[in-house]
């Protein structure tokens, strides 16, 4: 009996021991999701024109010229005040092949008819006391005139950060700038009729990403719609040789609405050299396939001036190699002078027997 009870208590222990080992891993990851929480909330009130109130985002469906309102509240989750500010924004696609809401395009396509940033007013700089809650309207002015398809894009709802927030800095003297920010999507059309997506690869080029040599390719789509589950396969060559130099492959990605992004076909730390290339690329989504072959020239310079600033490529000074070729130059040099020496002593001894 006592045994059987000596036994109970290990257990015990043990599992007690466990349980407060978990306890400890548990409790810092919690404390950091709480630390790095946002200080307010965001729900969007859905007007009549909104087609489908599952969605979580705007999708309305207007008529040319008709006005409507986007409401949001918002509720200030802490009992200090906030400032939050509201900007509107054009869907475009990033490099990843993500479709971005809460930013702007560097380029915006020039297929775009109307960009919503444009069509949206939004509200001055909002202020929440500690706990309060409000509810804010920015208005959306349908264009004048009917369109095909679908406009995107979103309304981002940012905190501004207070002035001790702004510059955090780090143990290794990096400045960081604390943002937290809601991006809601909006997406707006005259009519639901179908729009079938359609492609195009606008250029090829000489490229770096993250300071990373590659070699780029612009596709385009130039609808109206969403281009979803897009797939792309690319390969590149020398042109005259068959030899393949380097290829690239992504899924799952998604364009926006009239928009294009540069997809990178990675170098993997290669050097650019100068000539002409051959691009072969084939994009995927739904049904519909599309395929390309493009010819590209590269350079000397632009190769040069790439080749400097990946930093991957060593372009230090090598001097253990430089010291080899001095060495070989230095050993050429001694072996042409005693060959000369040795010719010049031979004819001196032919020309005494002669005399």
């Amino acid at each position: 009996m006592s045994k059987q009870l000596n036994w109970n208590s290990y257990i015990k222990f043990y599992l007690f021991g466990f349980l407060i080992s978990m306890l400890l891993i548990i409790f810092p990851v919690i404390s950091n999701a709480e630390e790095n929480s946002l200080n307010f909330y965001v729900t969007p009130i859905y007007p009549d024109s909104q087609v489908d109130e599952t969605k979580g985002y705007f999708d309305l469906n207007l008529k040319k010229g008709d006005q409507e309102v986007l409401a949001l509240t918002l509720q200030n989750a802490t009992n200090q005040e906030i400032q939050i500010e509201i900007t509107a924004h054009t869907a475009y696609t990033n490099v990843q092949g993500v479709v971005e809401y809460g930013k702007d395009d560097e380029v915006t396509d020039t297929t775009l008819s109307y960009s919503l940033n444009e069509l949206v007013t939004t509200p001055e700089v909002i202020t929440l006391k500690g706990n309060e809650t409000q509810t804010i309207e920015a208005i959306l002015n349908m264009p004048n005139e009917s369109f095909e398809g679908i406009l995107a894009g979103g309304l981002k709802i940012r905190e501004i950060p207070k002035e001790s927030e702004t510059d955090t800095k780090t143990s290794e003297g990096l400045s960081i700038t604390n943002e937290f920010s809601y991006v809601i999507g909006v997406v707006v059309s005259n009519e639901r009729s179908t729009v079938i997506p359609n492609l195009e690869l606008l250029d090829v080029f000489a490229d770096q990403l993250n300071y990373r040599n590659v070699i780029s390719a612009t596709i385009q789509n130039f609808m109206p719609t969403f281009v979803n589950r897009l797939s792309v396969e690319a390969t590149v060559h020398k042109k005259g040789d068959d030899t393949l130099l380097y290829e690239a492959s992504q899924e799952q990605m998604q364009m926006a609405p009239n928009s294009h992004f540069d997809f990178p076909i990675s170098l993997n730390g290669d050097r650019f050299n100068s000539g002409t290339y051959i691009l072969n690329l084939t994009a995927h989504s739904g049904d519909e396939t599309w395929t390309w072959t493009k010819e590209f020239t590269i350079d000397g310079d632009e190769a040069r001036s790439l080749n400097r600033s990946d930093v991957t490529i060593d372009t230090s000074i090598n001097w253990w190699i430089i010291g080899l070729i001095g060495l070989i130059i230095l050993l050429l040099v001694c072996c042409i002078y005693l060959f000369w020496q040795k010719n010049r002593m031979y004819k001196a001894n032919i020309n005494k027997r002669e005399k």
